[in-house]
């Protein structure tokens, strides 16, 4: 129940946030908004009438949509206004995820950021009767480095290993405040997954103090956060391409990812009283959505605002029956691609210590 409760309350947040600065952005530039609705139809109640727009409260109960008038006076119409303003109303909805995230990462680093020290790739588990153990793992074990390589996480030893086929010969290893070091006999790559000859790995650290930031720096650090996570995502595609990521350490989150995800953090937060696991997340996942919107794809902003491209490289715009089933189908491919992703989300399930 904490999971579906979660998970409901952070997805509407997020989208009505989103549906929130695509209304700003249309009123600011005088376009005609016929309805302005909490959940998605069918209609329960009118909870007001302003300036030609009903604000409504709807039956499913889950995020919110803005709904733009198809008739009115000329210049109040979406297809009638310049390109400048439409591109600006696509782009609300993610500027307001941004600014979301960014309050929500500056609330996290003002009230407590955790802080990691001597970050190391923790042994997670020694299997019995493995080369792992037989050559002296042991569990809660800290990998600082190999071959002299330092690693601070999985991602960092596996692709190291990888760039050398998993032909790593010395870890150097903390146990019990003790560094020493580790000979890695051949016969078999070493660390190029997290689970390698009879060892599961873990992001770790030795120790993690929690650090207060003042409002002024927290705000500072908090939009770092949110940039890296939108540039990151955008970054992403040419990382995998180039191998700088292995692909088998990528994995895209649906609904049912997301619910796993807010619920765990939800349950920490009930466990320990500390809000921080749960705000976290909502900012990642704000700053997450913000970009994924703006990706260049038919049927989300970005994809329209590639249409807003082309008119302006052709000087004319595409019929809009062309435009409309070009964003048809790229719902129903997305569509597709949400239920492989739930499949993988159900039968896989994501944990935040992944």
């Amino acid at each position: 129940m904490t999971t579906i409760l979660a998970a409901i309350a952070v997805l509407s947040l997020l989208t009505f946030v989103h549906e929130l600065g695509h209304l700003l952005l249309a009123k600011r530039a005088g376009l005609r908004v016929e309805e302005f609705g909490l959940g998605y139809p069918p209609r329960l109640l009118l909870l007001a009438r302003h300036a030609g727009t009903e604000y409504t409260l709807n039956l499913i109960f889950f995020g919110a949509f803005v709904r733009l008038a198809e008739e009115g006076e000329p210049g109040t119409l979406f297809a009638d206004r310049p390109k400048r303003t439409r591109a600006g109303f696509l782009l609300g909805g993610s500027l307001l995820n941004l600014l979301l995230s960014i309050l929500l990462f500056s609330l996290c680093f003002a009230t407590g950021w955790p802080v990691a020290h001597d970050l190391a790739v923790g042994v997670q588990k020694v299997f019995p009767g493995s080369v792992a153990a037989a050559v002296g793992f042991q569990d809660h074990d800290l990998i600082l480095a190999a071959d002299g390589h330092e690693v601070s996480t999985v991602l960092d030893l596996i692709i190291y290993a990888r760039s050398v086929n998993g032909d790593i010969r010395n870890a150097t290893l903390l146990r019990n405040g003790r560094i020493f070091s580790l000979r890695l006999p051949s016969g078999g790559p070493w660390f190029v997954k997290s689970e390698s000859r009879g060892v599961q790995l873990r992001n770790d650290a030795g120790w993690v103090g929690i650090v207060s930031y003042s409002w002024p720096e927290a705000l500072g650090r908090a939009t770092g956060a949110a940039l890296n996570t939108v540039l990151s995502l955008f970054a992403l595609p040419a990382k995998l391409l180039g191998g700088r990521i292995p692909v088998d350490m990528v994995r895209p989150v649906g609904p049912v990812g997301i619910a796993q995800l807010t619920g765990q953090a939800a349950q920490e937060w009930a466990n320990s009283g500390w809000w921080f696991p749960l705000l976290q997340v909502t900012a990642t996942l704000s700053a997450a959505l913000a970009a994924t919107n703006l990706l260049p794809f038919p049927g989300l902003d970005g994809g329209r605002l590639v249409f807003v491209g082309i008119e302006t490289l052709r000087g004319q715009r595409l019929a809009a029956e062309k435009e409309n089933l070009v964003h048809l189908v790229g719902i129903v491919l997305m569509l597709m691609l949400i239920l492989v992703v739930t499949y993988y989300d159900i039968t896989a399930p994501l944990s935040l210590g992944r």
